[in-house]
């Protein structure tokens, strides 16, 4: 514990600190144990985004060798689509043959210059002819559609629908990272939660281990308790401050003078080497047995006061001089209005007698 302020009878200003505690023993586990599992989960986190990294990378080869293997297999596609296109032009060639040979057939059969072998001969030549070009056409169509299937990713064959095992990788890689990326999402919700749980109990710790000790009043340093650097318990008094804000005079009259005196009478004061008498209003009316209500006050009363009757009262323009704002200790004459001797008192109060 250290105080701000080091000297008795010092000022302090409303909302100035005056003295700074510190506890270095509390208990700081519970934080402890928040920033490790938040350590952990930075560790997750950074482990997370280097698999991502890595199966990205992974994945960029494998849509590299898909992407070749696409191309090489398109271009297989359409070679052997040329070579469809030029068997169908070859059957077609041979096609137009065998008609024009069975026609001529035909002809000649009809006119008796050709037997019947031979035209059997030329109509099975036709035949075989449109077999081909039908097959030809079949051909191409079937390739025609396995190079539309290749664009699109989907390579095709007589026996089989399948992708190479390359695109097969990258549907794994693909999956992996939708993986990662919830595991990702997950993990930073539970760092963020754990970012507010630790600034929650940072605060706590904070409030916990120091304070400052600062009066919402103009004060003065009456007394300090402890000596700063020492070691004070919860409850100790530190120091005594007197409030400012407010200021009360007490008077010591005689049974005579208090028999007449009432709560809320009009009196004057006037300070000691002070020709100034202010305007003063009784507040309380103690009496002989009035030692009990000084227990709270900077200054307790003298034998002498409390042989007599206790009078407090309020003297609003004290408080507004700073000169006379914190005089306390200061001593002066009271005057009640209802006194035998009032007048001649105030005249005399006036003239500083």
């Amino acid at each position: 514990m250290n105080f701000a302020v080091r000297n008795i009878g010092a000022h302090v200003s409303p909302e100035e600190s005056v003295a700074h505690i510190t506890d270095d023993r509390f208990d700081t586990a519970r934080l402890i144990d928040l920033e490790r599992a938040q350590s952990a989960l930075e560790i997750d986190r950074q482990r997370i985004a280097a698999q991502i990294s890595a199966v990205t990378e992974a994945r960029k080869i494998m849509q590299a060798q898909a992407n070749d293997y696409k191309e090489g297999r398109v271009r297989q596609i359409e070679a052997r689509i040329g070579e469809a296109q030029a068997a169908q032009e070859s059957a077609a060639a041979k096609l137009r043959e065998a008609d024009s040979a069975l026609k001529r057939t035909i002809s000649l059969n009809d006119r008796g210059l050709q037997t019947n072998i031979t035209l059997d001969k030329a109509k099975a030549d036709y035949d075989v002819a449109q077999q081909d070009i039908q097959g030809t056409q079949q051909r191409y169509n079937f390739l025609s559609t396995e190079l539309a299937a290749a664009k699109n990713g989907v390579f095709i064959g007589d026996s089989y629908n399948d992708a190479p095992s390359s695109t097969q990788r990258i549907r794994e890689f693909d999956l992996r990272l939708a993986e990662l990326a919830a595991e990702s999402r997950q993990v930073e919700m539970r760092l963020r939660q754990g970012s507010e749980q630790v600034s929650a109990e940072r605060v706590r710790v904070n409030k916990l281990t120091s304070a400052e000790l600062n009066t919402d009043q103009p004060s003065i340093v009456w007394n300090f308790l402890v000596s700063g650097g020492e070691y004070v318990n919860r409850g100790q008094d530190l120091m005594r401050l007197v409030d400012c804000s407010t200021t009360m005079v007490t008077a010591s009259v005689s049974e005579t003078v208090y028999s007449r005196l009432k709560v809320g009478m009009p009196a004057q004061f006037r300070l000691n080497a002070d020709q100034r008498v202010f305007d003063a209003t009784i507040t309380r009316l103690g009496g002989s047995g009035a030692s009990g209500l000084y227990a709270t006050l900077a200054i307790g009363p003298s034998a002498e006061h409390l042989s007599r009757f206790d009078v407090a009262l309020d003297v609003p323009n004290l408080t507004s001089d700073p000169d006379l704002s914190c005089a306390i200790g200061r001593t002066g004459r009271v005057i009640f209005a209802s006194g035998p001797l009032s007048s001649f008192r105030e005249v005399l109060a006036r003239f500083g007698l």
